[in-house]
């Protein structure tokens, strides 16, 4: 009977898998490919693969690797990584977004209106498919007034006078430039994964090894998911009015208290990262968040840098 990597291997790249049959003979990596060749829902594939994209990353920049690593409280980290002389431990987590590929959208030339305003926000848009000339500026008009008074984290859906909806847009965080800039969404609406990736973070950081250095890994498919990452760790996006703006700014920004190292919470987690699951290429490219004021060792903090590729977080 086939293992999981022939039967999942559309959409799989073939170099890496022919890379991974030859873990079965490894000590450590064969425990890997076993739980690969095991498992029969694609799903759960797609959740160990992940894994085994991030084993052929560390692999590859001469990383020693231990894998399901037993902690004390009987709970299990995806891999012990061991490079120069610095070792840490590392949990992967998948979030399965289960949405279609964005579509491209035929946006009219009128949308180029809302980024003349004058406040320094990031505005997401979504609109409905084939929108006619008439429906396109009722919504540019109703999202203008919205914009002008609007704070983060505020929404608004514009209807047609039948009641259907024609689009909406959201204030989604403060922005360096003068003038608002457009993110295009969905044609379905707006989609948060923010909680469940905090969800994911959580689960993590019950796996965590005690005394020693822990790294959160999470990947997904979309590359708009680096925000709700962001969003997941730091806290969402907020006008802070208790705050001294910076010089130019009306207003102060910051985080809500809903992010997983808000203040002292989760204080065993001092790294944390992202990556973009792609199962159909080789490419591993990750984006690294490093606590601020943590306790972190400097040679560990260069080696994650080194690894991750991280920035300031």
């Amino acid at each position: 009977m086939s293992g999981g990597l022939d039967r999942f291997q559309d959409g799989l790249d073939q170099a890496v898998v022919d890379q991974i049959h030859g873990w079965a003979a490894d000590p450590e990596l064969a425990k890997l490919y076993a739980s690969l060749q095991a498992i029969r829902d694609r799903e759960k594939f797609l959740d160990t693969y992940a894994e085994a994209m991030v084993a052929r990353h560390l692999l590859s920049r001469d990383c020693s690797l231990r894998v399901e690593v037993l902690t004390p409280s009987g709970r299990t980290c995806d891999f012990e990584v061991g490079h120069g002389g610095e070792r840490f431990f590392l949990h992967v987590k998948h979030l399965n977004t289960d949405r279609p590929v964005r579509k491209r959208l035929t946006v009219s030339s009128r949308l180029r209106y809302l980024e003349r305003i004058a406040r320094p926000y990031m505005v997401s848009v979504h609109l409905r498919d084939a929108m006619d000339d008439v429906r396109m500026q009722r919504f540019v008009m109703s999202a203008a007034d919205f914009i002008q008074r609007a704070r983060i984290g505020d929404e608004l859906v514009v209807r047609g006078d039948d009641g259907v909806e024609i689009g909406g847009c959201r204030i989604v965080a403060p922005w360096r430039g003068e003038r608002v800039i457009l993110v295009l969404g969905l044609p379905t609406g707006f989609i948060d994964d923010a909680p469940r990736i905090r969800r994911l973070m959580r689960k993590a950081y019950q796996q965590f090894m005690p005394g020693a250095t822990n790294v959160i890994l999470i990947c997904s498919s979309h590359v708009e998911d680096a925000e709700d990452f962001a969003t997941a760790l730091l806290g969402t996006h907020i006008e802070r009015w208790d705050a001294q703006p910076p010089r130019g700014r009306r207003v102060a920004h910051g985080r809500d208290v809903d992010g997983f190292w808000h203040g002292k919470r989760s204080p065993g987690s001092l790294a944390a990262g992202w990556f973009h699951f792609m199962p159909q290429t080789s490419a591993l490219k990750c984006r690294l968040w490093l606590r601020r004021e943590s306790s972190i060792d400097p040679a560990m903090k260069q080696v994650l840098v080194d690894l991750f590729n991280g920035s300031g977080g």
